[in-house]
């Protein structure tokens, strides 16, 4: 709803970004509700994305990665300050890709200009260009 809620005033303006926070999580029966509502968002921002092409206006998702918070719980693989900056960076992308999952992972140890970089170079929007 959030989203429905502020694009047309971005597109209108001709510019925005949107980032959604996904999950990897999957195969985890103890998990399919939360999983079912993170698949329910890629969607809905993927969907989403393919309707601001060209616009200015960028969605898409970030995963952040299993971080050891109180959610994630004190054996997950990742330290939560692992994710910067790739949790940010589709913010700061500004190559009009939208639909992409930018993985927090890929972009650790990096700086904010070296992950945007890779980001606009590696990772391809799902539409036709």
């Amino acid at each position: 709803m959030i989203c429905y809620h502020f694009l047309p005033g971005m597109i209108m303006r001709g510019s925005g970004r949107i980032v959604n926070t996904t999950s990897g999580i999957s195969l985890d029966v103890c998990q399919a509700g939360y999983s079912a509502s993170k698949a329910a968002l890629d969607k809905i921002t993927i969907d989403l994305g393919s309707r601001v092409q060209g616009t200015n206006v960028m969605i898409n998702l970030t995963d952040p990665g299993w971080c050891r918070t109180d959610l994630g719980g004190p054996h997950a693989p990742d330290a939560p300050e692992s994710t910067i900056p790739g949790v940010v960076v589709g913010v700061f992308a500004d190559d009009g890709k939208s639909g992409r999952i930018l993985g927090a992972q890929h972009f650790a140890g990096m700086t904010l200009e070296e992950a945007v970089r890779k980001a606009e170079r590696e990772f391809d929007s799902p539409y036709r260009r």
